[in-house]
């Protein structure tokens, strides 16, 4: 088994942190699932975006899939204009080359 670049932690840490840096057009990019499949090859949106009214009920039924499985955390939740994002928790090692590519790009 090879050894991976990051683990699940450090990808949502690292990411969270970068995007809270781009413009509100870039950020809203990653709400799309075609664009986090681009630049990440992720199944899911990167970001899950929910108005800052939503109760803490809401917000943890809207990180769930369709089968009821947590798919975002709000462990690295961030704030901009109203609303609040949540983080993709779902990366395997085949993710880590294009995560360390973006991190590249984007600092």
């Amino acid at each position: 088994m090879s050894q991976r670049l990051y683990n699940n932690i450090e990808i949502q840490e690292k990411i969270s942190k970068a995007l809270q840096n781009l413009s509100d057009a870039d950020l809203d990019k990653f709400c799309r699932k075609s664009h986090s499949k681009v630049v990440f090859d992720i199944k899911n949106p990167l970001v899950l975006k929910v108005p800052t009214h939503f109760t803490e009920s809401e917000k943890m039924n809207a990180i769930k899939d369709e089968k009821g499985m947590d798919r975002y955390t709000w462990a690295y939740e961030f704030e901009r204009n109203g609303f609040l994002y949540a983080m993709h928790t779902q990366w395997h090692a085949r993710n880590d080359v294009y995560v360390q590519r973006w991190l590249a790009d984007v600092a």
